[in-house]
């Protein structure tokens, strides 16, 4: 038995990963249990969990959706993933599903983690968190014969308190009931909250900072001395320097993006720009800082994509609503079909279905807001927005600009 205490001893995402991806057996099974579900955790996790499942392991979960902490996309998500899956809950205020057991099973050889650590980025990944893990031996055979009670219990069809997931009919009649909301929502109540809190605390701080647990950060430089490319959205504009390179990261980050009417015969074209003329907030300390305060960097850089390096193409995944739609493309157009911007082509291919741009109908991305996070460099999560939203969304961003140097020009915005 060993105890992990994240992040000082480990990050038990990192051992999950390795566990998920080691040789398999004949027999093979995963089984989670967690009150919350997030795609930053969800999506971190996926590339060992569909290696294990190629593999020939078996996926069961039994995820909470008590206090809104599991969001509508992770559920989607884990429903591709998983071959079995449960929903736990129940109806009085007294009782909240709070279990997180991530137990493998590979040929007889059984481990298991037991402690405090979600299925989100911050429990696997990020927060102060502990996990007592069991490998064979006795106490790990006590161990499995708990957990499989417990998922005889939560699979019993005349338990009233779990319910599988059959169709991603449930998963939408859990959102339109209020068990589930969307990671946005979540996000920008969160956000609003804090927010207010803050506004409203008048206690001293008492505590210090935690350092070393966040996701890979930034280098701080000299601002008069700025070490990223010279940018220009035009010929005749003045330079402008970014203050850091850009280079490709998996750090987390969120930002969104106006379509309004969008480009292309498609509708499905998302203009990027070099740079960005800002109207609220500030980039300071951010990736986005420039060497003139009044601008900051594009959205170009957010795909990590050197703004004057327009030779080069890339092509990102864009996981919506569950599924991955890969060969979404940047690119820096010339010829008849340039307009000085960069662009996203958003015609991303499931392996099976219709094309991203074709998932709510015809030209369905007009007039909405695209909201990105990423999870890797080439892999992004998308929410879309209606336009009316762009309000609220300026109201939690970090800094807002327009495209170029035109204040009504389309709007993007650093979460």
């Amino acid at each position: 038995m060993i105890m992990i205490n994240q992040p000082f001893h480990g990050q038990l995402g990192e051992l999950l990963c390795e566990k998920l991806t080691q040789p398999l057996g004949r027999v093979a099974h995963f089984t989670i249990f967690s009150a919350f579900a997030k795609n930053s955790g969800v999506l971190r996790l996926k590339p060992a969990l569909e290696q294990f499942k190629n593999a020939g392991g078996y996926i069961t979960a039994f995820i909470g959706v008590d206090a809104h902490g599991t969001s509508y996309e992770a559920v989607l998500n884990m429903f591709e993933l998983c071959d079995e899956l449960y929903i736990v809950h129940s109806e009085s205020p007294a009782s909240t599903f709070h279990s997180k057991i991530y137990e493998l099973t590979n040929d007889g050889n059984t481990w298991i983690a037991v402690g405090s650590n979600n299925l989100t980025g911050g429990g696997l990944w990020t927060n102060y968190e502990s996990a007592v893990c069991f490998e064979d031996g006795r106490e790990c055979e006590d161990c499995a014969r708990k957990v499989a009670e417990l998922s005889l219990q939560y699979k019993d069809p005349a338990y009233p308190c779990s319910r599988q997931i059959t169709s991603r009919d449930d998963i939408d009649e859990l959102l339109a009931e209020d068990y589930l909301r969307s990671e946005m929502r979540i996000q920008m109540e969160t956000h609003r909250d804090t927010k207010r809190t803050a506004e409203q605390r008048t206690r001293r701080n008492l505590f210090g900072t935690q350092n070393g647990i966040h996701l890979p950060g930034i280098e701080r430089v000299n601002q008069q001395h700025p070490a990223g490319t010279a940018v220009h959205n035009n010929q005749d504009q003045e330079e402008v320097r970014a203050v850091y390179e850009i280079t490709d990261t998996d750090a987390s980050e969120r930002m969104w993006f106006e379509m309004r009417e969008s480009t292309g015969g498609s509708r499905n074209i998302l203009d990027l720009s070099k740079l960005g003329t800002i109207i609220a907030g500030t980039p300071h300390g951010t990736r986005y800082e420039t060497s003139d305060p009044e601008f900051m960097l594009g959205g170009i850089a957010f795909f990590d994509v050197d703004p004057e390096n327009t030779d080069v193409e890339k092509s990102i995944t864009v996981n919506y609503n569950g599924i991955d739609y890969v060969d979404c493309t940047i690119k820096f157009p010339t010829g008849d079909h340039s307009n000085g911007s960069w662009r996203i082509q958003m015609k991303g291919q499931p392996e099976a279905g219709v094309k991203i741009h074709r998932v709510g109908g015809a030209e369905w991305l007009r007039h909405k807001i695209l909201v990105f996070e990423k999870i890797r460099t080439d892999y992004y999560t998308l929410s879309v927005l209606d336009e009316d939203q762009v309000d609220n969304l300026i109201g939690e961003s970090t800094v807002v600009a327009t495209n170029g140097s035109s204040p009504t020009s389309k709007k993007y915005g650093l979460l």
